[in-house]
């Protein structure tokens, strides 16, 4: 499939995506201080990374092969999360992460190529460059996810899934309350890359519709 035929079906699909992308802000309020948190917020990216797969790889004899790979990210972040003290913790939850940052990549690649070659802005532009937001802010989480799992030191605090998510977006708004911090130079170098995105993308953005 080419470029153009994956955003003519990305089109329809960008609703959908953006829906369950907001599902996570709403488990945030209600799950994020329970035990099977981790496991919420999984479920919610799987069911995301099987909308970019309904976008991108719709109508190709391997749209069941990249859901078989999700599906596996999916069992192995579970698994990680269950068995944390697993040797196999480390391997299992560095492929769920990569999984889930190349789906997120692709998803962002593909609607961005999208938003800045349409000729006219129109309602779905808007909703793409809305979801191309969210979309960065998740795969930073899933970077600062794979930085906390070598150093459980990265943090100020001790956090889970949702701590990270919401470090995340606190960064790629640039609002930075301050609760939860980077502490070393890996993930201070990434939470600012993250807060440099946050300010060029609206910029860019807003240019793109005026």
């Amino acid at each position: 499939m080419n470029i153009k035929q994956m955003l003519g079906t990305a089109k329809t699909k960008y609703t959908q995506l953006l829906a369950v992308l907001l599902l996570v802000f709403i488990a945030y309020a209600f799950f994020s201080k329970i035990i099977i948190a981790d496991i919420i917020i999984s479920l919610i990216i799987l069911t995301a990374i099987i909308t970019i797969i309904r976008i991108v790889y719709q109508y190709q004899k391997s749209f069941y092969l990249y859901v078989t790979v999700a599906g596996l990210a999916f069992i192995a972040d579970v698994i990680d999360i269950s068995f944390s003290r697993s040797y196999l913790q480390y391997p299992l939850a560095l492929f769920a992460d990569f999984t889930y940052a190349v789906f997120f990549f692709l998803a962002i690649v593909v609607l961005l190529h999208r938003i800045f070659s349409e000729k006219e802005v129109s309602l779905d532009t808007i909703i793409g460059g809305i979801t191309v937001f969210i979309l960065i802010g998740d795969l930073w989480f899933i970077l600062y996810q794979t930085v906390y799992l070598f150093n459980s030191n990265a943090f100020s605090t001790s956090v889970n899934s949702f701590g990270l998510l919401y470090f995340s977006f606190t960064t790629l708004t640039t609002v930075g309350y301050g609760d939860i911090s980077p502490a070393i130079p890996m993930a201070q170098v990434l939470a600012n890359l993250e807060g440099i995105i946050g300010v060029m993308f609206p910029a860019i953005f807003i240019g793109r519709l005026v």
